[in-house]
């Protein structure tokens, strides 16, 4: 964990880390005072991908601003489901700001939010650069591409249709090699590996999903 707040503390953070070893993610709040893919946290990510960490960022923190698009919401119900919209500004700002083409080797693992919501914000970020793009010229590729490449996520909690086959579509999107099973255990809606991914998956996307990806992402033997 970093205090993104004070990102010249956060490198000092990052870099006394990887001396000691035993670590393979740099880990923050999605929500932070301003979005994270301003200049203020460059700093951050460059000492991340120098020490080949990925950026892990896991839902929750509390900045002080609201956490929907609406105001702070009065039961936990709502705020639940804001997680995913919140993911979904994470992204944005990380390819509108520029930090992935400056950063080639960057990669976001997003932690608890979900990721059937991929598809349909990498279709609608297209749309909108097809016609904005002299507004972020640092953005030299359409916005799906840098989704697709630079973005990691857990599985939990899986958003499950009521024909499985759909996830399946959701899945041959974003690609099985970006996407590993997490559990939450032992929250209350924890996903159990057991009855997790209803949709057919092939021997080698399951053990892909089920290990493979991890074991790759953070170099573990």
């Amino acid at each position: 964990m970093i205090p993104q707040e004070d990102p010249a503390a956060a490198v000092r953070e990052i870099e006394r880390c990887a001396r000691l070893g035993g670590f393979v993610q740099v880990n923050f709040p999605p929500r932070a005072l301003e979005p994270p893919g301003r200049r203020r946290y460059w700093p951050i990510y460059e000492a991340a991908l120098h020490h080949g960490f990925p950026i892990g960022l896991h839902v929750g923190g509390v900045p002080g601003h609201p956490s929907t698009g609406a105001g702070w919401p009065t039961y936990y119900l709502q705020e639940h489901h804001a997680n995913m919209p919140g993911m979904q500004a994470v992204v944005a700002s990380f390819i509108f700001e520029g930090v992935l083409e400056r950063l080639p080797g960057l990669r976001i693992v997003l932690i608890e939010g979900g990721f059937t919501w991929a598809p349909a914000l990498g279709w609608r970020m297209d749309r909108a650069w097809a016609r904005l793009c002299e507004e972020v010229p640092h953005v030299t590729r359409p916005p799906s591409e840098y989704l697709r490449e630079h973005v990691f996520y857990t599985t939990q909690p899986i958003e499950e249709p009521e024909d499985p086959a759909e996830l399946g579509v959701m899945l041959d999107w974003i690609g099985a090699d970006r996407i590993m099973f997490s559990t939450d255990y032992p929250h209350w809606d924890f996903d159990d590996p057991r009855y997790a991914f209803r949709t057919r998956l092939t021997d080698a996307q399951r053990a892909a999903i089920f290990g493979g990806n991890a074991r790759a992402l953070y170099r573990l033997a």
